[in-house]
């Protein structure tokens, strides 16, 4: 959760800076920025402002494409089968299928 929230920060970050909407932004490549950005902090700690500047500007030119409809509810689809669901562990099955041949 702190990670998606850190995620949602720099994205929100960079959309103040640069004057977008937020949902504007892809949160993928957002996730791929901030995992490269940390990656460079590791390396060398100097210049780290100029490296966020760098970051949130990465960020602002990822951008998705307008997607008018697509909040969804989650549902879980379940597809009809030909056969029934199993009951009882496998074994018993297996043996009592097995005798029956």
């Amino acid at each position: 959760m702190i990670g998606y929230n850190l995620v949602r920060a720099a994205m929100l970050a960079s959309a103040l800076k640069f004057k977008m909407n937020p949902s504007q932004l892809s949160f993928t490549g957002a996730l791929q920025a901030i995992e490269e950005f940390a990656s460079s902090l590791r390396v060398g700690a100097d210049r780290r402002d100029q490296r966020w500047d760098s970051l949130l500007e990465i960020i602002s030119e990822l951008i998705v494409g307008n997607r008018p409809g697509r909040q969804e509810k989650r549902e879980i689809k379940r597809r009809p089968k030909n056969y029934r669901l199993m009951t009882c562990p496998r074994n018993p099955n297996r043996n009592r299928y097995a005798t029956a041949a």
